[in-house]
């Protein structure tokens, strides 16, 4: 999973990369269209956190029929879901920029680059129900080759339709949403072949109506949650990217520059977020709680040493990163000041991640749910509309850091709590000491 993340995560960095050299106004665009693409991605990862929930139960307990059954009826649901978003989507997709704080310089560059991408979005959302249904059942090694295939197809063709090659125009803006429409074409394709052939995950049988709608039902108790609480996070973004276009457009530009970074930075933690859900349901299906426990405990020690790593790279690092995506001084201070202090909160911020999957495997979505609100609402905007009022950049970052600070308390009595209900043993001489 590993290599599947940094294939993702590269995707966003190949794409800013590439667009860079369009400009800062088409850099900048870009980073506001990244919160509704995630939003896209959080519906998707919402659908296939519920079937993946609830299928690697299902697996553990060995019900194989059952799975197949329900992977099935949560590809229906995932087509209902998608057409419904991607519809209303594209019919408030201009009030929604410009709520964002785009402006007549940004806002033509999002237009262009939107009115071809749109269409793909249900695309995106099957790929994402793919990868997490192939987890499901322990087979990591198709979820990578759908995120990995996805971000050679862009890579490659990311600068032939950006800047032409041959007879090949230069589309710009509409050339780079062109590229990641088909690479999400190609990577859908494989995802469908294999659950339908390779795996025979895919029945070709219509649902009964009234199982039908009891199998929804079970989704979408899990599903609804996840997803609120996966968009908490691009609205979260979307909403920062507001605050920060009061410091203009380059500091927009490398605001968006650094929360790329910070999806690079946090790769192995999303690794874990894809894995660790699947270990926890399976061992709970077979009634193995010391098992989820130590894995649980294990994997928090990690991310917390491994980030405190990163971090102190990123000082060193920051001039450097800054001088490839611009020669512009306000990006490049944006983007060092961002990777100065943001950081810092790295690891904290990997844990709340890794407890939100895990509540939806442990039966608890709506906690996940809970503590992403919370953390919107009481402690990541108001620390950093704060900071930025008070200090500028310099206090919005450090309110960033603060927020994921209270986060990690918050999320990880939670957790405690959680474990004790279910009879998971909690090792407080560990990380489950909050």
């Amino acid at each position: 999973m590993l290599y599947a993340i940094i294939a993702i995560m590269g995707l966003g960095i190949v794409d800013s990369y590439f667009i860079s050299f369009l400009g800062t106004a088409e850099l900048a665009a870009i980073a506001m269209i990244v919160p509704i693409t995630l939003l896209i991605t959080s519906v998707g990862l919402g659908l296939g956190m519920a079937i993946s929930s609830l299928n690697s139960k299902l697996i553990g307990a060995n019900k194989m029929g059952s799975a197949a059954r329900l992977i099935t009826d949560g590809f229906y649901l995932t087509g209902l879901v998608s057409v419904t978003t991607t519809a209303l989507l594209i019919w408030q997709l201009e009030p929604i920029f410009i709520a964002i704080g785009a402006d007549a310089t940004t806002l033509p560059h999002i237009r262009a680059y939107m009115d071809v991408w749109i269409f793909s979005a249900p695309l995106t959302m099957y790929t994402m129900v793919s990868a997490n249904t192939f987890r499901s059942i322990g087979d990591t090694a198709t979820s990578a080759q759908i995120a990995i295939t996805m971000t050679l197809v862009n890579l490659i063709l990311d600068p032939i339709l950006i800047f032409g090659l041959g007879p090949v125009p230069a589309l710009g803006m509409p050339g780079a949403a062109l590229a990641t429409v088909i690479a999400t074409i190609v990577s859908f394709v494989l995802g469908i072949y294999r659950l339908a052939v390779s795996e025979k995950l895919l029945l070709a049988a219509l649902p009964v109506w009234r199982e039908f709608k009891q199998r929804s039902g079970q989704l979408i108790e899990i599903a609804i949650p996840a997803m609120l609480a996966n968009a908490v996070v691009p609205l979260t973004a979307a909403l920062l990217t507001r605050v920060v276009t009061e410091f203009g457009t380059g500091a927009v530009a490398g605001y968006g520059v650094g929360t790329r970074i910070e999806a690079i930075c946090l790769i192995l933690v999303y690794a874990l977020s894809s894995t660790l859900p699947m270990f926890i349901g399976q061992n709970l299906g077979a009634g193995k709680f010391d098992r989820v426990a130590e894995a649980t405990t294990l994997a928090f020690k990690f991310v917390l040493v491994l980030q405190l790593g990163i971090y102190f790279l990123l000082i060193i690092s920051a001039p450097f990163i800054a001088g490839i995506f611009s020669d512009q001084e306000s990006v490049q201070t944006t983007i060092k000041l961002y990777l100065w202090i943001v950081p810092l909160s790295y690891g904290l911020s990997g844990i709340v991640i890794l407890i939100n999957v895990a509540m939806n495997v442990l039966g608890k979505p709506r906690l996940a749910l809970y503590i992403n609100i919370i953390r919107l609402a009481l402690f990541y905007l108001p620390f950093a509309i704060i900071g930025a009022k008070l200090f500028g950049l310099n206090g919005l970052f450090i309110g960033i850091a603060l927020g994921n600070l209270l986060a990690w308390i918050l999320a990880l009595h939670l957790l405690k709590k959680t474990f004790r209900e279910l009879s998971v043993p909690v090792n407080d001489r560990l990380l489950l000491k909050a």
